[in-house]
């Protein structure tokens, strides 16, 4: 009997075995990275097998973790947490390909899908920028001289923390932290990425255009913005939440609209939030999920919270449906601000922060059930971008 039934626990892994190698190799390239990387541990031919680079860029590319950003900015640390909450992370949040050229310092400003923009410096061009020989050395040291010239000397730099490829932009002046930049990459379009700065005028308090830099032509190009009437002005100081898909960068603005462009600066939409008057103070969240917009709203009042889920049906009229309502209160507390992180590809799980236990959660609405991924140690900052790896080749190897 023994012998027997030990046969029978083989039979999968022999089945699976006796398969043709090139058809294998087929039914693996439309499994989920993730699930490659667990399938590694099968046996010896499946690790060489899955370990394939050919293979790896393939392998349709799912949710797999987010990047978190600690509260003490004089470190820039990036954290990286596997969607499963468990296990050594997926990619080395340290960056350590960017900071064996930039030893001064990595700063990350956004990421967007499997790609990250960073600030990055050299230690010589901060000293080079501050030192001044005929000055009291105490003064020169100061850390505000320095935190003025890293936004002075920084290059802004693309990188692909899977692959470990990297590019630095161009420079120009409006590329600094007084405006909105944003990051446009789409795993559905791996070859090219794009970087949306939005101007602002400060002194009329509504934006001045956008600067877009393409990753195919290695150039800016300025485009006046065509947002119809009125003026349009982006939270500037709490990031306004954006996401990007289809080519096109969505972004709210502080009046409750979805401001949208394309990596071309041809289309230009505003759409109204799916929100009722009472509510116009709080930013709502959007995401994209199967390439629709979504906006997420949770609504605190009278001791009660209620999530609402909305699809954008049409850009031209900006009608919305309503896709989820759900109570709340038990969950993320009367009194606490939930964050909401991203809507997974099947557009049925939401991921959130709640602000009462400081936990990264999945919320699926189809079963209206909670699950717990991490809990956050106090100097995270409650920000966490989705992180889609990509194994593409991007570009020719850039210098530096």
């Amino acid at each position: 009997g023994m012998a027997k039934r030990s046969r029978k626990k083989e039979q999968p892994a022999a089945e699976a075995a006796s398969l043709p190698e090139d058809l294998l190799v087929e039914v693996l390239a439309r499994v989920p990275y993730r699930s490659l990387c667990r399938f590694r541990c099968v046996s010896r031919p499946w690790r060489a097998l899955c370990s394939d680079p050919g293979l790896r860029k393939r392998s349709p590319q799912a949710l797999s973790g987010f990047f978190c950003y600690t509260r003490d900015d004089d470190s820039h640390e990036l954290r990286f947490l596997n969607i499963s909450g468990r296990g050594r992370p997926l990619v080395d949040p340290g960056l350590p390909f960017l900071r064996a050229v930039w030893d001064g310092g990595v700063r990350a400003v956004d990421c967007c899908g499997g790609l990250l923009l960073c600030q990055c410096w050299t230690r010589s061009s901060i000293h080079d920028a501050i030192y001044d020989p005929y000055a009291d050395p105490d003064i020169a040291s100061d850390s505000e001289a320095e935190a003025d010239a890293v936004e002075d000397v920084a290059k802004y730099v693309v990188c692909n923390p899977a692959t470990e490829e990297w590019t630095v932009l161009p420079a120009i002046e409006e590329l600094h932290p007084r405006n909105v930049i944003r990051l446009g990459f789409d795993p559905a379009a791996p070859s090219r990425f794009a970087v949306f700065v939005l101007l602002q005028d400060v002194v009329e308090d509504h934006d001045a255009g956008v600067q877009i830099f393409s990753s195919e032509t290695g150039t800016w190009t300025f485009r006046q913005s065509d947002w119809g009437e009125g003026s349009v002005t982006v939270d500037y100081y709490n990031g306004s939440p954006s996401t990007f898909f289809g080519g096109t960068l969505h972004l709210t603005t502080r009046d409750n609209s979805v401001i949208t462009v394309d990596t071309e600066g041809k289309t230009w939409h505003k759409i109204r939030m799916p929100l009722s008057v009472e509510e116009m103070l709080d930013i709502g969240y959007i995401g994209h999920s199967q390439e629709r917009l979504y906006a997420l709203h949770m609504n605190y009042s009278d001791d009660d919270c209620q999530l609402t889920v909305w699809v954008l049906e049409d850009y031209a009229t900006g009608q919305w449906t309503l896709k989820h309502t759900a109570d709340m209160s038990e969950t993320v507390g009367d009194d606490e601000v939930c964050t909401f992180v991203a809507v997974d590809s099947e557009g049925n799980l939401i991921f959130q922060i709640n602000g009462r236990d400081e936990q990264l959660v999945s919320y699926d609405m189809e079963k209206r059930k909670f699950h717990v991924i991490f809990s956050f140690e106090s100097y995270f900052t409650l920000r966490c971008d989705p992180y889609i790896p990509t194994y593409k080749e991007w570009l020719p190897k850039a210098a530096p």
